[in-house]
């Protein structure tokens, strides 16, 4: 190899190792103020109008009229608000513990809560880590489950101490993210028969790669690798391991997913995956953006999800 070409050849070495230094870091920048407590998700203009948007701000008796109970969970860092709506003529062995999702609202929940209510299931609607009146995490940072399925274990504990034999986890995006890594670390697993996931974000590489794609950059799936290589650093929490879709695939014994094709946060593939891998689970695919499916269809979704509750509340 002549002399020229070597110097070409290491140009474009340092180039390519330039290019994705740069956009790698690009990419982790986004997606820091993306997890960051206070960061681009904060903010939203909440409603009282509807209770199924995904803004609306209520308790359950403001919402729908609800008898609920405000409790406070023991979480790992401290009291955990929460509301617990009793199902209709339910003996207190089914319930239902519902996780939403990134910077969301426990109010999230009310989708399912509506239908698992008159199917006599108990809902325990949680806040978590970093939600308005929960305690704030130390690394300032959402944890994509990591360090949030902790509070979730205090939710399924309680659930456990009141009598409940058949447990219902139900999340929506980072949601799912908790209850995977909950299923995959917690010894309170026993009573959990069945999960209910919107648009779960059970991959974090997805979830990168799809930025990287969104935003535009050449080679996405490299500056996606660079990036998050970077986050851990950036941000004080290890996302390496946030991939729980495997967890998922392998148990509840009872599965249901929707997930709408044009989702520009976590990639239907996902659930496409897990679908491939869970054929018996029920999956409502939709056409609709991150966790509007309901919204795309609300009879179609609740009819979908009516019949999954009834075949786990039946033991079938």
């Amino acid at each position: 190899m002549s002399r020229f070409l070597k110097w070409a050849l290491a140009a474009l070495v340092l180039l390519a190792a330039g290019y994705f230094a740069v956009s790698g870091w690009m990419l982790s920048s986004i997606l820091k103020n993306v997890v960051t407590v206070g960061g681009m998700l904060s903010g939203i203009t909440t409603q009282a109008g509807d209770p199924f948007a995904l803004n609306y701000d209520g308790d359950p008796r403001k919402a729908f009229g609800f008898a609920f109970e405000e409790i406070a969970l023991p979480g790992e860092l401290g009291p955990l608000p929460a509301w617990i709506v009793p199902g209709e003529g339910g003996d207190g062995t089914h319930w239902m513990v519902y996780a939403h999702g990134i910077a969301g609202r426990r109010e999230s929940g009310y989708k399912a809560l509506s239908v698992a209510r008159p199917l006599g299931i108990d809902t325990l609607l949680l806040s978590y880590r970093n939600d308005t009146g929960a305690p704030a995490a130390p690394e300032g940072v959402y944890g994509f489950g990591v360090t949030e399925w902790r509070d979730l274990e205090a939710a399924v504990k309680l659930a456990e101490e009141r009598g409940a034999r058949r447990i219902i986890l139900a999340g929506d995006s980072m949601g799912g993210a908790i209850i995977g890594e909950f299923l995959r670390n917690s010894t309170h697993v026993t009573w959990v028969t069945a999960a209910v996931l919107d648009s779960p974000a059970l991959d974090i590489r997805a979830v990168v790669h799809g930025f990287a794609v969104r935003i535009g950059f050449p080679l996405p799936g490299a500056v996606a690798w660079v990036a998050r290589q970077i986050m851990p650093w950036r941000v004080g929490i290890d996302f390496s391991d946030a991939v729980t879709l495997p967890v998922l695939a392998s148990g509840p014994r009872h599965l249901f997913d929707v997930h709408g094709a044009a989702d520009s946060v976590v990639p239907v593939s996902v659930s496409d995956e897990l679908r491939a891998r869970r054929v018996d689970m029920t999956y409502l695919r939709t056409g609709a953006d991150h966790v509007l499916s309901w919204q795309e269809n609300p009879e179609r979704y609740r009819s979908a999800l009516d019949t999954f509750l009834r075949g786990v509340v039946g033991g079938n």
